[in-house]
C-alpha cells in the first residue's frame, strides 16, 4: 500500500476531513489531497508528525511502500530468472536431441 493510501486510511479512520488534518499539522487541504493521490509525497518531518497524530509507528505509516517495493523487485527477480531456466532448458533440449 502507498503511503498516500496509508494516510487517507487513518485519516478516514480518525474520522478527519481533509481540511481538519491540513490543520493540525499546518499545511494546506491541497497538499494533503496531493499526498493522498500520490501526487507529491510528505516528507519526514510531515511523516513523523502524521505518525504520531495517528498513533502509529513511522514503519506502519510507510511500510506498505516498502512491501510493495520489495515484491516488486521480488516478482521482477523471478521473471528474469524463469525466463534463464526455459532459455537453458531450451538449450539443453536442443543440444542433446
Amino acid at each position: 500500500m502507498d503511503v498516500g493510501q496509508q494516510i487517507k486510511r487513518y485519516r478516514t479512520e480518525c474520522e478527519l476531513s481533509q481540511a481538519e488534518l491540513a490543520e493540525k499539522i499546518y499545511v494546506s487541504s491541497q497538499t494533503i489531497s496531493n499526498w493522498e493521490n500520490e501526487r507529491s509525497y510528505p516528507d519526514l518531518q510531515h511523516l513523523i508528525v502524521l505518525s504520531a497524530l495517528f498513533q502509529v509507528s513511522l514503519d506502519q505509516l510507510v511500510k506498505g511502500d516498502v512491501e510493495d517495493m520489495k515484491n516488486a523487485v521480488d516478482q521482477s527477480n523471478m521473471d528474469k530468472y524463469g525466463w534463464l531456466m526455459c532459455l537453458f532448458i531450451a538449450l539443453a533440449a536442443i543440444s542433446t536431441g
